[in-house]
């Protein structure tokens, strides 16, 4: 302060004093700015912080709030229903559509590497959610075929002819594994089932012929072999079958045409050359000498 006595106008004095002022102004202000900004925060926090509950003689007062009126079991349940997707529901949603799509394309490629074990143990967990799902059981079916467990493919085929008895595929599988097994009897069952959907068609004839010549069945061979030849007349196969049955049946003059024919298919077949010509002596001789079958 003698700095200031030491000035002989008074002027000076208080012109030095704002210079001072403005100086330590401008070299602190940003702390002092800062400082006033903490100080406004604080106070604004405590103006817009609510009032803490009012505790009045050990009971607190809790603002009212709308309190919903409890679910009924009834509408438990059936929210529950309406959120929840159970695996063996019979609706299935895209996303499983798509999974299963994708899981049956993995196991074909499974299956074309010969991964047969790696493709049934994918079959087997999904299975586990959908059992009655159509190409998985397939699939499982055509696996145990191929590891020759007959027995147990035609219990899954089985199991998918009871859920679709028209069915034509899986009758047709189910048939055929129990040619292997040599069930011929129930096969062929099934196959005379599969001919009342189907028709004449080629592999309903084709088997129908084959099984009733295992069974012995000459009838039925006749039958089924004339329906084949007459739509696929070029199958030495089938031939040779209707010939057999035609002689067993004493049909001996059809037969002798059968073979004629066969032989125009085959003719450098020296045994069926042997047996047209056997055929033909004995029905001269039956025509000179009366003979009968």
């Amino acid at each position: 302060m003698e700095f200031f006595f030491l000035a002989q106008d008074v002027s000076i004095e208080l012109y030095l004093l704002i210079c001072i002022f403005f100086t330590i102004v401008y070299l602190w202000w940003k702390d002092f700015y800062i400082y006033l900004k903490k100080i406004y925060e604080i106070v604004a926090s405590v103006i817009k912080r609510p009032p803490h509950p009012h505790i009045d003689s050990g009971s607190i007062h809790i603002p009212n709030i709308p309190i919903e009126k409890p679910a009924t079991i009834e509408e438990e349940v059936w929210e529950e229903n309406e959120t929840i997707e159970f695996p063996h529901s019979d609706k299935i949603d895209t996303s499983q559509v798509e999974k299963l799509t994708n899981l049956i394309s993995s196991i074909r490629t499974l299956i074309a590497r010969g991964m047969n074990h790696e493709a049934q143990a994918l079959i087997v967990e999904w299975l586990s959610i959908e059992k009655n799902n159509r190409e998985l059981n397939l699939l499982l079916g055509s696996i145990y075929e191929h590891e020759w467990q007959f027995e147990k493919a035609e219990y899954v085929y089985k199991d998918l002819a009871e859920i679709d008895p028209e069915d034509v595929e899986v009758l047709e599988k189910l048939a055929n594994v129990l040619i292997i097994e040599k069930k011929n009897v129930i096969a062929n069952e099934i196959y005379k089932k599969i001919h009342t959907f189907t028709g004449n068609t080629e592999t309903t004839l084709y088997m129908l012929t084959h099984i009733s010549n295992t069974l012995q069945d000459q009838e039925s061979i006749l039958k089924y072999s004339k329906q084949y030849i007459l739509q696929w007349p070029k199958n030495p196969e089938i031939i040779t079958l209707l010939a057999q049955s035609q002689i067993a049946l004493g049909m001996r003059k059809d037969a002798i045409e059968t073979y004629k024919h066969l032989k125009n298919l085959t003719p450098y077949s020296g045994e069926i050359s042997e047996i047209l010509q056997k055929l033909l002596i004995e029905e001269e001789l039956a025509n000179n000498f009366g003979w009968k079958e």
